[in-house]
């Protein structure tokens, strides 16, 4: 979540999370999905913000930034832009969109090759930019070339299989290091830079206070739910 008005995927234990941690959704005026994968993208959810299921609740209309599978997927599920209240923004990798207070841009990643629209984004608000890179894979020498020039004042980074070896569409923690090291090497990062790891496999990963100690040897914060940040 940023700034209370802007959401990153929109996963099956979202309203349980929500509840247990205090968080109001309803000042949602964007959503972003990185792709169809189910704990990014459970529709169920969405089909939520239909009137029959918030009768006395009011919310404003939700602009929904997404790639073509995530829409068939919606499609499919039976839910209505209508009834939940929902603009429909497609996107592809590689693409810009313009939102009020946002300037967002998509860029591959590489994961979910089989159906390749999966994306990363970079929001910038202005004064601020951050790289959200959650489902990133190592990235391929296109979208490099695509970073340069970026300055990043934060990066969210997923190290999902932390403490196993390689596996092509997430990163353990050695890609997770040589991601910085080539961020760097581009001038997108500096030590000015806020890094937070995050999408943590727990089949991958020790203990929050050992894994903690680990991610803190590359320079990043260890999130977790609930994990707040102020930039």
């Amino acid at each position: 979540m940023i700034d209370n008005n802007l959401l990153i995927d929109f996963g099956p234990d979202i309203f349980a999370s929500c509840a247990q941690l205090g968080i109001s959704l309803c000042d949602v005026e964007y959503l972003l999905i990185t792709h169809s994968h189910l704990d990014h993208f459970d529709p169920t959810h969405l089909i939520m913000r239909a009137r029959a299921f918030r009768l006395t609740t009011d919310l404003p209309e939700m602009t929904m930034v997404a790639g073509p599978s995530i829409w068939t997927k919606w499609d499919q599920s039976g839910g209505s832009d209508q009834s939940s209240e929902i603009r429909r923004m497609p996107i592809l990798p590689g693409r810009s969109v313009q939102l009020s207070g946002y300037s967002i841009r998509s860029i591959q990643a590489n994961h979910n090759s089989r159906i390749g629209d999966a994306m990363n984004y970079i929001i910038d608000d202005g004064n601020l930019t951050l790289l959200y890179a959650s489902d990133s894979g190592v990235y391929e020498e296109h979208v490099w070339e695509q970073l340069q020039g970026c300055r990043f004042d934060a990066v969210v980074m997923e190290g999902t299989i932390w403490n196993r070896d390689l596996g092509g569409e997430h990163l353990n923690e050695g890609d997770f290091a040589r991601m910085l090291e080539r961020l760097r090497g581009i001038g997108a990062i500096s030590d000015r830079t806020v890094l937070i790891a995050t999408h943590f496999s727990h089949q991958s990963v020790d203990p929050h206070e050992q894994l903690a100690e680990q991610v803190k040897r590359h320079g990043a914060h260890c999130a977790h739910d609930g994990f707040t940040i102020e930039l």
